[in-house]
């Protein structure tokens, strides 16, 4: 291949019309608020790449309504399905107990590559649309983008160390994840935003109860398991024995809960909802642990689900437990 007709490009509107309900090389730009791995995770159709100066992904994406002819009608400018499943594959690399991964993309900021086709495990690949996103970075040609993408450069980045997070699982967890599977990757989604929210400390509420959305999803992800394990109808209190199986009895918690986090319930009903059965609330009863707990709980549930193994975060908490 010839040195000009390597160079890529991002595909035009009008061209972008033509292609828009197939399958197409989308990149996002990740913002200096969130706190990233360093270094490349590559796959042939996806690609997470983060050094001191830039954050971005290329995944080669559907849009959801042609992913899903029935899935329901959305306005709001967010992930595609195969987005969800990269970042979702990276973040429940963390470690138990460790920092965790905070994505945050730059709203309204999904240009397209314009090719048909792309190895994105190829260092060439990475470098070419590294200098791509880098030009549209210091020339942005969206005025309602321009003012985060400047601060993309003028902002420093915020990376976990090594020892915080075990990349070596993000291919067991990307091979996995299943785009078919809506509610673990609602439940995925629910922790991106909820760590977005966190990030601005008005929005701590509404980072509790994107958690409590995820809270749900993992809920509905155990109830199958149960169900695949030959439980006719689990309950709320099934759920918290599995829990309590797979995760509190080796931290040397010695009973169940009767119901699935159930220290959470009347707090989940409070926020949500002003009036219910526990009285009238003018404000929602949330305290800022319950976001660090739930978050970090939730996502090591995920992982667990999804992989079948603890991380050696919750092993040393475990080994310590003991000693």
């Amino acid at each position: 291949m010839k040195a000009k007709e390597s160079r890529l490009r991002f595909m035009k509107s009008s061209k972008l019309r033509t292609t828009w309900d197939g399958a197409n090389f989308v990149v996002r730009i990740y913002h200096p608020k969130g706190l990233y791995p360093r270094g490349r995770v590559a796959h042939r159709d996806a690609l997470f790449y983060a050094d001191d100066t830039i954050v971005f992904s290329v995944t080669r994406s559907v849009r959801w309504s042609s992913a899903d002819k029935e899935a329901p009608c959305t306005e709001m400018d967010w992930l595609s399905l195969d987005e969800l499943r990269l970042l979702g594959s990276i973040q429940l690399c963390e470690r138990w107990g460790y920092g965790k991964v905070v994505f945050y993309p730059v709203p309204s900021y999904a240009r397209v590559i314009d090719r048909r086709s792309l190895d994105l495990t190829s260092e060439a690949v990475a470098g070419e649309i590294r200098r791509l996103v880098t030009h549209d970075l210091h020339w942005p040609d969206r005025t309602f983008t321009s003012d985060l993408m400047r601060e993309c450069l003028s902002l420093r980045y915020s990376f976990l160390d090594d020892g915080e997070i075990e990349m070596t699982r993000q291919e067991v967890f990307w091979n996995a994840i299943s785009t078919s599977d809506y509610v673990l990757l609602r439940g995925l989604s629910s922790l991106f935003r909820s760590d977005m929210l966190s990030r601005h400390q008005e929005f701590f509420e509404e980072a509790t109860m994107q958690c409590f959305v995820a809270l749900d999803a993992s809920f509905q992800l155990i109830v199958k398991k149960l169900k695949k394990a030959g439980l006719a109808q689990p309950t709320a209190k099934d759920a918290a024995l599995w829990l309590h199986e797979n995760f509190d009895s080796h931290l040397g918690f010695q009973a169940p809960l009767d119901r699935y986090f159930q220290e959470f319930y009347d707090q989940r009903v409070m926020t949500l909802h002003p009036a219910s059965r526990l009285g009238e609330t003018p404000y929602a009863p949330l305290m800022h642990d319950d976001y660090f707990h739930l978050r970090d709980s939730l996502r090591a549930i995920f992982a667990y689900l999804v992989s079948g193994k603890h991380d050696d975060g919750f092993a040393q908490a475990v080994a310590a437990y003991r000693s």
